[in-house]
């Protein structure tokens, strides 16, 4: 079969998974749900995967996967801070062309609470996509543009960052009335910014 065909199909049952995953959740979805919602025929589904938890661990290798080439972007900007600010940009973008495939995040973590295969490819995910932050942040750090912090302490911000960005997600989620999404991913970046960047004496 053409490689190609393959990869469409895949990707054609994983988002049917995630679409699934984000209705049903896991315990209560089966791969006859995945089957329907795919419209694909379940021998179709069982040439790749043998069970609803291998749909569902690709679901994050294929969730890394669009979450790189999302982000890829920003680490050809030419500072640091420009990078940040584009990182927030680009989840903010994608948010508004389709929030979807973020909407499986808080699934895909509460079953890591009780499934050690779960727990160890979110962790690595997770561990990958830090040190990406890391990177940015220590780049800034030597080029004397992030004079507020410390290149022995750049898995904390870096963490702060995931979670601002994790922030937008909930945005998609909650569909808040309240909040408008872009103005608060515009005042959290640049009061994020604010802080690594204002010098002392400086206002």
């Amino acid at each position: 079969m053409n490689k190609n065909l393959q990869s469409d199909k895949k990707n054609s049952i994983l988002m049917a998974a995630v679409k699934v995953l984000t209705n049903k959740g896991y315990y209560s979805s089966t791969m006859d749900d995945i089957v329907a919602e795919s419209k694909m025929s379940k021998g179709a589904i069982y040439h790749y995967y043998s069970s609803k938890k291998e749909v569902y661990l690709a679901v994050i290798d294929m969730w890394e996967n669009q979450t790189q080439e999302l982000l890829a972007p920003a680490g050809d900007e030419d500072s640091s801070a420009k990078a940040i600010k584009q990182l927030f940009n680009l989840l903010a973008k994608q948010l508004k062309i389709d929030g979807s495939f973020f909407n499986c995040l808080p699934t895909l973590w509460a079953i890591a609470r009780h499934d050690d295969d779960f727990r160890k490819k979110m962790q690595k995910v997770y561990n990958r996509f830090q040190r990406f932050i890391e990177l940015i942040i220590l780049r800034g750090i030597e080029s004397k543009e992030f004079v507020n912090l410390q290149p022995d302490n750049a898995k904390t911000p870096a963490l702060s960052l995931i979670l601002n960005f994790e922030g937008i997600f909930w945005f998609n989620i909650f569909n808040s009335k309240y909040v408008d999404a872009e103005k608060y991913i515009e005042e959290i970046s640049s009061s994020i910014l604010y802080v690594y960047t204002q010098r002392k004496g400086e206002k």
